[in-house]
């Protein structure tokens, strides 16, 4: 070992070894204050968050409505502009509050094909006689 590696107590110096003058003294902290205490945040009231009126400004008017508004109003805009997840989100949110509704599903009609060479009449007349027609 180099001299200039050694303290003045004989014993080498380094990285994680500084000299003896320079460490912290036998049972005291080298962090008196210790680690600070987390800040802890206060209740917030939600639903009145979401009931307080915003400021909004539309052109060069500007009026209150509720953040709820605001945001379906913002998301309508969002959606006109053929932003896909904008649509996707007004229409879920439109079928929720039952805005619209899906159309019923399709329970009858559609196209009767009868057998060939077959008059149509009389195998109609045979086939109702078997499976009795829903008349509404």
């Amino acid at each position: 070992m180099s001299a200039d590696k050694k303290g003045a107590g004989g014993y080498e110096v380094g990285y994680g070894k500084p000299p003896r003058q320079h460490r912290f003294p036998k049972g005291r902290s080298g962090n008196p204050l210790g680690r600070p205490k987390s800040k802890k945040r206060g209740k917030v009231d939600v639903s009145a968050l979401l009931n307080e009126p915003v400021r909004v400004r539309s052109g060069d008017a500007e009026r209150e409505m509720s953040p709820f508004e605001a945001s379906v109003r913002q998301l309508a805009s969002k959606a006109i502009t053929r932003d896909i997840p904008a649509i996707r989100s007004f229409v879920r949110l439109c079928e929720e509050y039952r805005v619209i509704t899906q159309p019923p599903a399709d329970t009858g009609g559609g196209v009767v094909v009868a057998p060939k060479g077959v008059d149509f009449h009389e195998w109609f007349e045979r086939v109702t006689e078997e499976v009795p027609i829903d008349e509404d």
